[in-house]
């Protein structure tokens, strides 16, 4: 019960509200809008005592009441935000072989200017749904900026502080750079699962085709040891629907089967920093344009420029023929980036995660039109 003292007591006081302790459980007084969220009356008595007054008109808090359920379901419904900065090291000059150019080069010089940077550090749960549930954990750090994913952050040195909240913009970059890396790095870490899944499909496959195998094989006799015409008729129609059936068969196990990646941000922290900003003028063919190459303070790390295409920061990348578009080295086709082969003008669409098994069914010749 001093858990779930505390926990009321916590929660409401962030809802806004004044508490105080009695020895049966609390007193509260809260603003309107959160009473009217919680259900209760803006002036109210929780008890939280093992054998509550009878008569007393005090709300039950209690482990298990609908007070306690709707409190925690309100807090699990927002993932816990913590604000931090980080201490800046001394500045460190951009080395000769950062960034590199694979299909590009410098001209001009190089810019550096200090600015302030913030990061969000998010602690995702993935989650598979397919024929059951698989999840793990996961941490992804994003640059803000421009919704880079970046190597992670030591938050040994770390202090507390009041920041910002995240504006329109950086709450675009962080969920598209959450959404990139869910379509890529998601089947990865859970390739066990899938590949768990993709088995179970090739088992059940392999069973109907035997089974609607030797059903053929049982209706085709039945309908030549037939003797009346009618009673012929009647299996041949019977053996006719065998196709279909397999059809609509093959479609629940498709249905069952259909795996299901989702992600959800279970806590995240918000970093605050100060970067070395290093501009890079840069020439592709007859296009001329920029690079900023970052060194984060905190750790001496250097981040480049985002990749249009996965979404991740890279010292290694080709510049496309057209816009200028930043391609790593998975993303950008050996340099040949002519508009119509640079992914980031095409725009072309992430494939949808999908199982793909080879399906015996799809060979089998069933019922007498196909004899």
């Amino acid at each position: 019960m001093d858990l779930v003292r505390a926990f009321l007591s916590q929660s409401l006081v962030a809802a806004g509200g004044i508490v105080e302790d009695t020895p049966n459980g609390l007193v509260v007084l809260l603003p309107e809008s959160e009473a009217a969220r919680l259900g209760l009356a803006e002036e109210v008595a929780i008890t939280l005592a093992a054998e509550p007054a009878a008569g007393g008109g005090a709300v039950d808090g209690r482990l298990g009441s609908a007070l306690l359920e709707r409190v925690v379901a309100a807090r699990l419904a927002v993932a816990p935000l913590a604000t931090v900065a980080l201490p800046a090291e001394l500045p460190r000059p951009l080395p000769d072989g950062h960034p590199v150019l694979l299909n590009a080069v410098r001209c001009g010089h190089v810019e550096r200017v200090p600015s302030p940077a913030r990061f969000l550090v998010a602690e995702l749960r993935l989650t598979l749904q397919g024929e059951e549930l698989r999840s793990t954990l996961a941490s992804v750090t994003v640059r803000l900026e421009d919704g880079a994913r970046v190597a992670s952050l030591d938050l040994g040195g770390a202090y507390p502080v009041e920041a910002a909240p995240l504006d329109e913009r950086e709450q675009q970059a962080a969920s598209s750079a959450l959404r990139s890396w869910l379509r890529r790095e998601g089947p990865r870490l859970l390739a066990g699962a899938l590949d768990t899944l993709r088995r179970r499909a090739r088992r059940d496959l392999e069973r109907m085709a035997e089974y609607y195998a030797s059903l053929d094989a049982e209706m085709a006799n039945a309908t030549e040891r037939a003797r009346a015409d009618g009673e012929r008729l009647r299996r041949r129609a019977k053996w006719e629907a065998l196709a279909a059936d397999v059809v609509a068969r093959r479609g629940q196990l498709r249905e069952r089967m259909r795996a299901q990646l989702s992600a959800r941000i279970v806590a995240a922290t918000l970093v605050e920093t100060v970067v070395e900003r290093f501009t890079i003028a840069v020439r592709r063919r007859t296009q001329e344009g920029q690079t900023v190459v970052l060194c984060r303070a905190a750790d001496g790390s250097f981040e480049g420029p985002r990749c249009a295409v996965c979404g991740a920061a890279t010292l290694r990348f080709y510049l496309c023929d057209h816009r200028l578009h930043v391609l790593c080295d998975g993303c950008g086709h050996a340099g040949r980036l002519d508009p119509a082969r640079c992914p980031a003008c095409t725009h072309g669409r992430p494939q949808a995660l999908a199982i793909s098994v080879e399906d015996p069914t799809a060979r089998m010749r069933l019922g007498p039109s196909q004899r």
